[in-house]
């Protein structure tokens, strides 16, 4: 007989991890505490618009994910980036600048000096260091690159995808390809190359490609949530957890007021970090999981932007554009997003997405909503050359956004393993372990019951 499982949180990790408990042909009940599953995945459909308040894309870096999307029927939904958005900018001396393609556009980019190209070329020629020890990304990057490459790559690109400081996230934890490639070549760069040669020796020729669908990103969760049905319980108040015999005894609320209690020998866990210990959990577990509360999220405000095509006087011919802390703007990047997907802006209109606050500036973020969205008007107004008023506007203030991977990182990584030890059948899963991203919380959902494949 198959064990029965709880999981509480109803984000892409639990509903992930729920579908697949349930393929595996294990009885499962995923508790969501809000009215609609997806967690930070959320589309906003109004007045021709289609704009996303969470993620805006995800990265599909293996033919597992791309798998298993056309596996939940989405198929016909997936969406890849117009041809019109494979170009990146970077904000350099206050001018949106592309970002290099290649070897070529490398050696011509304005973003760094001559000196600074030389210095970048110089990690070719690093030995492997005598000894390996954790250490900021800031610091690993101005050790094998150099100041420049600091402040105009790897910066601006920590605040789109974490929101991060890099001299606060961890090279090992934050970005462990680029510690693994300096563990194995000493060079970076002559690691990266050693790992590309070896996929390829193994016949992994995969390329990955951004994803969204054609109704937005919600698609997603809401497959997944139509998938377990009756297994999914939304508004869901846990008014306690406690360990049995058998395992674990879970009691909630739902939206009528009605008591139900559900007994499973395993109980995961996919809420955020700072969430946990808000769940009634007994006092032992909410002890030994007490130290995760100090895993740093910072707000992140989402600024979506409707306008007249005429209104903007930038191309919009990319992806968007990332903002170094280096150039004091107040605001860490603005996506093209009409031009990254079709479909997201009526004709002849234009939708941006501007992103304020992270760890950079979080008390940005913090601000009312007027004042977010005026913020982001001034920015778009001097990046991109926008004029008047926007005809849809949509705010989203995350509190806390995204966990940060910071040096001492792997304190956290000791905290969880040792209550799953302690605890048996509890399991700990999110995006504040193995990996940030959207794609990654569906592998890690979906490798605890079986590897996707």
């Amino acid at each position: 007989m198959s064990k029965s499982a709880i999981v509480i949180g109803g984000g892409i990790t639990g509903l992930t991890l729920g579908w697949a408990l349930q393929r595996a042909g294990r009885s499962v009940t995923v508790l969501e505490k809000n009215a609609q599953a997806g967690g930070a995945i959320r589309t906003i459909k109004r007045d021709g618009y289609l704009a996303e308040a969470g993620p805006n894309s995800l990265l599909v870096n293996s033919v597992v994910l791309d798998n298993f999307f056309r596996g939940l029927g989405l198929g016909p939904q997936m969406q890849k980036p117009t041809e019109a958005a494979k170009n990146r900018y970077i904000l350099h001396e206050g001018e949106f600048c592309a970002t290099p393609s290649g070897p070529m556009s490398a050696l011509n980019t304005p973003l760094f000096s001559l000196s600074a190209k030389l210095r970048l070329l110089g990690d070719l020629f690093q030995s492997k260091p005598d000894r390996l020890r954790e250490e900021s990304l800031a610091r690993f990057v101005e050790r094998h690159f150099g100041p420049e490459v600091l402040e105009y790559a790897v910066n601006p690109f920590v605040g789109g995808i974490y929101a991060g400081n890099p001299g606060k996230l961890s090279a090992q934890h934050a970005f462990p390809m680029l510690a693994e490639a300096e563990n194995e070549a000493g060079s970076v760069i002559r690691g990266m190359i050693k790992r590309r040669k070896a996929k390829r020796a193994r016949g992994e020729t995969f390329k990955s490609y951004s994803l969204s669908f054609k109704d937005g990103l919600q698609e997603l969760p809401d497959t997944l949530a139509r998938k377990l049905g009756a297994a999914l319980k939304l508004s869901a108040d846990i008014q306690s957890v406690e360990p049995t015999d058998a395992g674990w005894s879970v009691t909630w609320q739902d939206a009528e007021g009605a008591a139900h209690t559900e007994t499973a020998a395993d109980l995961y866990l996919t809420v955020p970090a700072h969430a946990l210990g808000k769940l009634a959990l007994p006092s032992d577990v909410s002890d030994a999981l007490e130290p995760l509360s100090l895993i740093e999220y910072p707000p992140v405000a989402s600024v979506a932007l409707g306008f007249d095509r005429q209104q903007i006087e930038h191309p919009l011919d990319g992806f968007g554009g990332l903002i170094p802390e280096v150039e004091k703007r107040k605001a860490l990047g603005v996506l093209f997003s009409s031009t990254l997907f079709a479909g997201r802006a009526p004709e002849g209109k234009a939708l941006l997405t501007v992103f304020v606050g992270g760890a950079r500036q979080p008390e940005l973020a913090e601000k009312p909503a007027e004042e977010i969205q005026a913020i982001a008007l001034r920015e778009v107004n001097h990046l991109l050359g926008v004029t008047g008023d926007p005809e849809f506007t949509e705010v989203t203030v995350w509190p806390k956004a995204i966990p940060q991977y910071n040096v001492g990182y792997g304190d956290f990584l000791e905290t969880m393993s040792a209550a799953e030890a302690r605890f048996p059948g509890l399991h700990l899963l999110g995006n504040y372990r193995g990996g940030i991203s959207v794609g990654q919380c569906i592998v890690n959902g979906a490798a605890a019951v079986e590897p996707l494949g």
